[in-house]
């Protein structure tokens, strides 16, 4: 086979091999059960299950990276630790507005904004929108797979009714107008309802969900330029 492919092949073993490691600490948590009245056994079964999730957690990134590279980052970049982000965001209903730049310069678009130069992670992106941080209001840039800025202001869209009857409010007039004057991607998380949702080409995709971002991600790349709002 050619070499080319030895790194996927690789990788996916390793991937096996995380997934028969979990599968085995699953199975013998479920045969510590009966010792769950022993306090003595207690400390070791939360510090089993604490390994458990942070290895399912490093397992959701590496698949979500390799599923971005395979059938997103040709053409849209987007780093995996951006939708491992957003899921957390939504399940804590954390609002949030990720701005990542694609061909199109923004600066002319944004206004205000902090300089923060660091490199993309899930936790950063976390703290930045955890609520009451001093950061957490505006959108994040993120240019080149790095974070540039946050605190940034979006051209706002104006009023629309579908908007109002799915009762979402400015963040996703930000994340619209900046779409319909940029190729920039826009995800949102919503406060109120922890939906996610998209911006891309001047239209919104309001409430897709992680997985449901990642498909309709990919199936606007296989389209060319997604339909756009009039």
């Amino acid at each position: 086979m050619p070499p080319k492919y030895d790194p996927i092949l690789s990788e996916e073993e390793a991937i096996k091999e995380r997934l028969v490691d979990l599968k085995c600490q699953l199975l013998d948590l479920h045969g510590a059960l009966s010792s769950l009245k022993q306090c003595s056994y207690l400390s070791s079964l939360l510090q089993e299950i604490y390994e458990i999730r942070e290895g399912l957690t490093q397992l959701e990134k590496g698949l979500l990276q390799r599923h971005l590279k395979c059938c997103i980052s040709p053409n849209i970049k987007v780093p995996g630790e951006v939708i491992l982000a957003i899921s957390k965001l939504s399940s804590k209903r954390h609002g949030a507005i990720i701005v990542i730049e694609q061909e199109n310069n923004l600066e002319q678009y944004l206004r205000q904004g902090v300089i923060l130069e660091a490199e993309v992670s899930a936790a950063i992106l976390e703290s930045i929108f955890y609520p009451g941080s001093p950061l957490h209001d505006g959108a994040v840039l993120i240019r080149d797979a790095r974070i540039r800025k946050v605190q940034c202001l979006l051209p706002i869209a104006p009023h629309a009714l579908e908007l109002e009857r799915l009762g979402l409010g400015t963040r996703h007039r930000a994340a619209l107008g900046l779409s319909q004057v940029s190729d920039a991607l826009v995800i949102v998380v919503s406060e109120e309802k922890g939906w996610i949702s998209m911006a891309l080409g001047g239209r919104l995709y309001p409430n897709l969900g992680t997985f449901a971002l990642l498909r309709k991600l990919e199936n606007d790349i296989d389209k060319g330029r997604p339909e756009v709002n009039a």
